[in-house]
């Protein structure tokens, strides 16, 4: 911890939002910039789920076999621009063997620590923020169309029990009963009772952003271009209105973060932009009583104040590529598959950029070249998840306390 009680963020996203509240609240004077306004960028159009035991890394066993087969339909649930490929093969030397044997469990435990905790994290700021209400309780259904599907994921499923993760099977008369909305064709499922979901990520940002703002704080909108480190290892930020010096730095840029912990020292962090998209329908002509987790089709599908949201996919071409809306009509056609007949007039459609580690554990670290840098990113599909564990690690770092859970596994430097 340096002498200073200033810092300065460099991300409005919901990692950097919940960090600066929290930090914030521990008596921080903190200063966010984005070029983009709060909750805008990836934040925006997640899937809204807070999911306790859901620690599920994107690299699963069979992810070998399977990833030929994807690529093979450009619609599909991954898609790799053929442009991007070269770039995006260090990525994934590290990326599949991460879905097997220790390197698996290594992924799920550290996860798992994570996400374990997330809630209770949040709640103290969802009360400093009036944001109570936008988080619901009722759990997340994992539905099957036949019990042999559900078998060929019953071994990580397993897993996941063995280390406390709580989830139960399901049968045809129990799924029915609990959500009488999903087709009959789904036989079975797997339900995680304890996920959570909330109403409109993009509330959540924003009410951050304005409890935030309410207390003090201060949000920037400029661009961050480069750093400069003066004779005494001084940082200032360079943005398109100038330059800004900082006492204490914290890198939680999302998609991103890995160019500007570059120009920190921290070259080669295997970050990748893995492009997400959602359509979201706002009278689908059913009511959805909770998450459902359609992992035949690879989509989340979550009831929202705005609408019944369908998201998912997963595209490398590269952070700031123009998207490919074809993936997000992809995504309406399994909406109709999964629920025939649905309403999806007045749809929209977005799509962002996650934050994509290849273990899928994202970065919550000091930085190993300024005693005054820190860094909280990469938590990929689970950004709502962690934003708030990770914001209270960090605060703990920079108060040089020990972090209330080992952060050894989340090291910039461990790869």
């Amino acid at each position: 911890m340096t002498g200073s009680q200033n810092a300065t963020i460099i991300g409005a996203g919901v990692v950097g939002m919940a960090t600066a509240l929290t930090l914030q609240r521990h008596g921080w004077k903190v200063t966010v910039i984005d070029r983009l306004p709060p909750g805008e960028g990836c934040s925006f159009g997640n899937a809204g789920g807070i999911g306790v035991d859901h620690a599920f890394p994107v690299a699963l066993p069979g992810i070998l076999k399977r990833v030929p087969r994807y690529l093979l339909d450009p619609l599909g649930p991954l898609a790799i621009r053929p442009g991007h490929f070269t770039k995006l093969l260090p990525w994934l030397l590290r990326f599949l063997p991460t879905g097997y044997g220790r390197r698996l469990e290594h992924s799920i435990d550290a996860l798992g620590a994570l996400q374990h905790v997330s809630y209770e994290c949040w709640k103290p700021l969802l009360k400093a923020a009036g944001l109570e209400d936008q988080v619901r309780p009722g759990g997340c259904i994992n539905p099957y169309e036949s019990e042999a599907n559900l078998e060929a994921d019953l071994p990580i499923w397993r897993l996941l029990q063995a280390r406390g993760y709580r989830s139960e099977r399901l049968g045809a008369a129990e799924l029915r009963q609990l959500e009488p909305a999903l087709p009959a064709r789904y036989t079975c499922a797997m339900f995680e009772p304890e996920f959570r979901r909330v109403l409109d990520p993009f509330r959540i940002v924003t009410g951050l952003a304005d409890a935030f703002q309410q207390g003090g704080g201060t949000i920037l909108r400029e661009n961050v271009s480069a750093f400069e480190i003066d004779a005494d290892r001084k940082i200032a930020v360079r943005t398109h209105r100038g330059l800004r010096p900082v006492d204490n730095l914290i890198v939680c840029a999302g998609a991103v973060s890995d160019r500007l912990a570059r120009l920190l020292g921290n070259r080669g962090v295997p970050l990748e932009a893995g492009r997400g998209y959602h359509v979201t329908l706002p009278e689908p002509g059913f009511e959805l009583r909770h998450v459902v987790v359609a992992p035949e089709h690879q989509v989340a599908i979550t009831p929202m104040s705005m609408g019944l949201r369908f998201a998912g996919t997963l595209e490398f071409s590269g952070a700031d590529s123009a998207p490919n809306w074809a993936r997000a009509d992809a995504i309406l056609k399994v909406a109709g598959r999964v629920f025939p007949g649905i309403n999806t007039q007045g749809y929209t459609q977005w799509s962002g950029d996650r934050p994509m580690m290849p273990d899928s554990v994202p970065v919550i670290s000091r930085s190993p070249h300024f005693a005054n840098v820190y860094y909280g990113f990469g938590s990929g599909h689970y950004g709502l998840t962690q934003g708030a564990v990770i914001g209270r690690l960090i605060s703990e770092l920079m108060a040089g306390k020990a972090p209330f859970l080992d952060i050894t596994p989340y090291r910039i430097d461990r790869f």
